[in-house]
């Protein structure tokens, strides 16, 4: 212990100095149900996991629309872009005009071609060409055609009352394994894959393509007396992300045109969680979790045509850091009934708030409730209510299954894994 508090202490003498290049990220992959996010159960636990996956299957079902037919999802965002440029002024069109010609480069014959600063009569003309053409002659596949680079190429859709495209979506594998011991000491090696979407595709920002390693090791031990745990656990890894911006996410459905345009960032972090647990009677115990009160990753950059012709790694200058939480729970167990009640999600979004002054905080992402129903040893069923989303599955010798409902961005998950 004594050891690993002189780790942290080093760590944040050697961040201090970088805060003003601190930025922070949201980790897809962290589970803040893992017995190692709350790592005072472990004197309670006792297992081994030779090997286990679990592959994740979720996404909104506008994001699915899309998937199907993008035209036609695009056709609200269609009927947006034409309402913007016709009620435009003449600074709307001399700040978007460049833009026109990639716009409608499917009808470059006759597009109106004019120098700037555009005269309130070349405006005219303009509004004149798109009320005759955007309705009478453009399809659908054109339109979305013009969506998709107006996405691109102007900041049409960053105004709060552009239409959106909800692009939540969580495709990844995990797999992992090891050993949870007798005395309160446990260890994990687990790696994750996978792609996770961004809240708004017609937006700037990006989702985000992940592989990685990491380890896990935690103790917990009595404090004063059997009724009284601490614990504490720390996760190293090794990571590998790339942002895939949404414009291109999106072009490479309608298009066919290859997603990946940025480069690949390749790094090393660390993540440390503590936490307490009170043990009143065999049936009832609260927690107390600190998660990611350490989370710091150092990134260097990849170019894509280092996968042709390598000339080395471009130090990324930032430290990334991901916001810590406080999360609350009770825990009461009585024969073949479990319940969890939990409280969390104020601290995180109160960094989260202080970094985006758009983000406005969800009540709904705070309280948490969860029921488990042991059948046999073997056989357990489980609900669960956690941000605005339903949850049910059941789990047997091993096998695990879930399925899951979003009221707040109406999206669909599955969750399926076994091991042994």
């Amino acid at each position: 212990m004594k050891k690993l508090i002189i780790t942290i202490l080093t760590i944040c003498f050697i961040a201090s100095p970088l805060s003003a290049s601190l930025v922070p990220f949201n980790d897809y992959y962290f589970d803040k149900d893992d017995i190692f996010s709350s790592p005072a159960l472990l004197i309670e636990r006792e297992e081994v996991t030779h090997f286990g996956f679990e592959i994740t299957a979720m996404s909104s079902i506008d994001y699915m629309s899309y998937l199907a037919d993008p035209s036609s999802r695009l056709s609200e965002a269609s009927d947006y872009l034409y309402t913007a440029m016709m009620n435009g002024n003449e600074d709307f069109w001399n700040k978007n005009y460049g833009a026109l010609a990639g716009m409608f480069s499917f009808d470059s014959v006759n597009l109106p071609s004019y120098s700037q600063p555009l005269s309130e009569a070349d405006i005219a003309q303009i509004k004149a060409y798109l009320s005759e053409s955007y309705s009478n002659r453009f399809d659908s596949n054109q339109k979305a055609s013009a969506v998709l680079s107006a996405v691109q190429n102007t900041d049409i859709f960053s105004s709060p009352s552009a239409p959106e495209l909800n692009g939540s979506m969580n495709l990844s594998l995990k797999m992992y394994g090891g050993e949870i011991y007798d005395n309160g000491f446990g260890w994990r090696i687990k790696s994750n894959i996978g792609i996770a979407g961004s809240e708004n595709m017609l937006s700037s920002n990006a989702s985000i393509l992940g592989v990685d390693i990491r380890g896990d090791v935690g103790y917990a031990f009595h404090i004063i007396n059997e009724h009284f745990t601490i614990g504490t656990s720390l996760e190293a890894g090794l990571f590998a992300n790339n942002s895939i911006i949404n414009y291109m996410l999106l072009n490479s459905r309608f298009s066919g045109a290859l997603a990946i345009s940025e480069p690949f960032k390749l790094g090393f972090g660390i993540s440390l969680n503590a936490g307490v647990m009170y043990r009143q009677s065999e049936n009832l115990a609260f927690t107390l979790d600190l998660t990611n009160l350490i989370s710091l990753r150092k990134y260097s950059d990849m170019a894509l045509t280092d996968f042709v012709d390598f000339d080395g790694l471009d130090n990324d200058p930032n430290v990334y850091y991901q916001p810590m939480d406080a999360v609350i729970r009770a825990r009461w167990d009585y024969g073949p009934y479990h319940v969890v009640a939990e409280m969390g999600d104020i601290v995180r979004q109160l960094f989260w708030m202080k970094e985006d002054k758009n983000m406005a905080f969800n009540f709904y992402a705070v309280p948490k409730a969860y029921f488990i129903y042991d059948f046999s040893e073997e056989l357990s069923i489980n609900t669960g209510l956690e941000y605005s989303s339903v949850l049910f599955g059941v789990e047997y010798a091993g096998l695990n299954a879930e399925l899951s409902f979003s009221f707040s961005d109406l999206s669909i998950g599955l969750k399926a894994g076994y091991r042994f």
